[in-house]
């Protein structure tokens, strides 16, 4: 919990279970607040909701056998559509890993081809290393889902660890001058410029930028993509729209694209 705390996590989404209950125990004496969904799914979905709207990653919490398999659809989307996640199961104990008991499963491999990062604590000293790791892949580079294993025998153990302060990922810098330049000579001429909002421009940092260029330009935004939704607010829109006119016959989408 020391080490959710420090890389700024405010809620936890997540379903108690009995590998992972000592953990939630835990959260009861933490400043974050626990968000207990009807579903891990729900959970996973709401973190990458999180994670979209403040750039920091979402966080959710389960337990294991089925509990962490249903994380699947939602680590999924959220690494894809490059959501930050951290996502947390509880695991049988380390002893009992390879065997054919109670919700064993070999989750590392589960969710190894859908997170950008994954890991399982094999000791409580590694546990304030693990989670710094999985939140700086989480948030960096291009943003998507860390996945941690944390057995029951872990988890209940004493951990003397150090809590590891949050590393803040490298910001690409801007183009070069020359190019920008010339970006914007082309928008100037253009008769109808029309601005195409994809994949991640929903992002905080992309899509405060994006509001300020609107502003000063007015450019209708003709289409939104899944990742640009929420990227520009309806009034600002209208207001685009408005400042160009627009042709009857330019305002139908072609058949089949509808």
């Amino acid at each position: 919990m020391q080490s959710l705390e420090a890389q700024g996590v405010e809620y936890v989404f997540g379903i108690p279970g009995a590998k992972i209950d000592k953990v939630f125990d835990t959260l009861l004496d933490s400043k974050i607040k626990t968000v207990v969904c009807r579903h891990e799914q729900n959970a996973a979905f709401i973190a990458g909701g999180i994670g979209r709207m403040t750039g920091k990653a979402g966080v959710a919490l389960v337990t294991s056998g089925p509990g962490c398999s249903n994380l699947v659809t939602g680590l999924a989307t959220a690494n894809t559509e490059g959501d930050p996640v951290v996502a947390i199961d509880g695991a049988v104990p380390m002893v009992n890993r390879l065997k054919h008991i109670h919700q064993s499963m070999d989750t590392v491999s589960l969710f190894r081809p859908i997170t950008k990062f994954i890991a399982e604590i094999d000791a409580p000293q590694a546990v304030s290393e693990v989670i710094a790791n999985a939140f700086r892949a989480a948030e960096s580079g291009r943003p998507g889902a860390a996945f941690i294993s944390a057995p029951y025998d872990i988890m209940t153990g004493e951990a003397d660890g150090e809590v590891l302060t949050p590393v803040v990922p490298e910001l690409l810098g801007p183009a070069e001058a020359e190019a920008i330049a010339v970006a914007a000579a082309l928008i100037k001429g253009a008769e109808r410029p029309v601005l195409l909002l994809g994949l991640l421009a929903s992002q905080p940092r992309a899509a405060e930028a994006v509001r300020v260029f609107l502003a000063t330009t007015k450019l209708p935004v003709g289409v939104h993509l899944p990742g640009g939704w929420g990227c520009v607010a309806r009034t600002l829109r209208l207001l685009c729209r408005s400042h160009w006119s627009v042709p009857q016959s330019a305002s139908r989408p072609a058949p089949g694209h509808g």
